[in-house]
């Protein structure tokens, strides 16, 4: 690999058309970004085990969200990685972000992420953490949520991505169409939701899920759009419930698409179906725009990582971290 180059594929977004005609847009830079962060967080496991140092990292993101310390772009492409990595937890709680941020912060507003960074760079070494300091007013910031054990339920999700050719695949090798099916099959498992029980992802959609909900405005108003409600993420569900629910997930999934769950939705049939009326369909091709200046320095950024792991045939996902059922809201899938 050169010292630098851009890669085509972080110009890449997934445009989303609801039958309605509204648009939204999931991008690969988005993805790559998630992916470098899990490669790092996953480099240096053994910290999230050290109660001390675990807590040591919440309260300095609770004191950088109370300060209003990451709400610009600026502020958040120097954040270190594990703050963004505790920032990043708190985002899978969707419905707990977002009251947490209306109730608590001065200016009532769901913090944004603004900041992309694709280069493993740009995530901050361990060693660089500098603990957060201000001269300001005592400001509190109290997570509705016990965010050290929503940590450590993310091990799972960890472990569980080791095995997915993403850890350790060069990321410009990505073919469009792939992640284009990856989206498609992340949009039509949302529009799955309703209000009469929890539904629960594969792996991989999993993994669409966990990118998309890094952006808070943005997942609120797809989320809404395609389901009627703001559908929620949930990894403390028990194992058996999510036993149970993974396989009505299934058959739903088989009944509305005609194919396994864990497999590729035919766009043919889509188009075909009976649920066409309330689908939502990801427009080939995936449109390109303008290079935003993001390079790559080398072979651990948006190329191979370091470890093995193979693919994991479809995900699974019904277990702890890795799986996060959803549920709860109102309204059916309309739009």
């Amino acid at each position: 690999m050169g010292n630098s180059y851009s890669s085509p594929m972080s110009y890449i977004e997934a445009k989303i058309q609801t039958s309605d005609g509204q648009m939204f847009e999931i991008s690969y830079d988005a993805l790559v970004d998630h992916v470098l962060l899990l490669r790092q967080v996953i480099k240096h496991s053994k910290i999230w085990l050290q109660e001390k140092k675990l807590n040591s990292f919440i309260k300095d993101y609770c004191k950088r969200m109370a300060y209003q310390a990451f709400t610009t772009h600026r502020q958040q492409r120097r954040l270190p990685w594990q703050i963004e990595w505790i920032w990043h937890v708190h985002r899978l709680h969707p419905i707990a972000y977002s009251n947490d941020c209306i109730n608590q912060l001065p200016d009532h507003k769901v913090v944004d992420k603004k900041c992309i960074r694709l280069t493993m760079k740009k995530h901050l070494h361990y060693h660089s953490f500098v603990p957060f300091k201000s001269l300001k007013h005592r400001s509190t910031f109290i997570p509705s949520l016990v965010l050290a054990s929503a940590v450590l339920r993310q091990i799972d999700f960890l472990q569980k991505f080791q095995k997915h050719n993403l850890f350790a695949m060069n990321l410009q090798t990505m073919k469009r169409d792939s992640f284009e099916k990856m989206v498609q099959n992340y949009v039509s498992f949302v529009k799955l939701a309703n209000n009469n029980g929890i539904i629960v992802p594969t792996f991989e959609i999993d993994l669409i899920w966990h990118t998309h909900m890094r952006f808070p405005s943005s997942y609120q108003e797809t989320s809404k759009a395609l389901c009627g409600f703001l559908l929620n993420h949930d990894d403390s569900i028990e194992d058996n419930v999510l036993t149970d629910g993974y396989q009505k997930t299934a058959d739903r999934w088989k009944s509305t698409y005609n194919v396994d769950y864990g497999k590729n939705i035919d766009r043919d049939e889509l188009k075909t179906s009976q649920y066409l009326s309330s689908c939502a369909m990801i427009i080939a091709p995936i449109f390109t725009y303008p290079p935003s200046g993001y390079v790559s320095n080398g072979g651990n950024d948006i190329g191979a990582s370091n470890g093995g792991g193979g693919g994991c045939g479809g995900g699974g996902g019904c277990g702890g971290g890795g799986c996060g059922g959803c549920g709860g809201g109102c309204g059916g899938c309309g739009g």
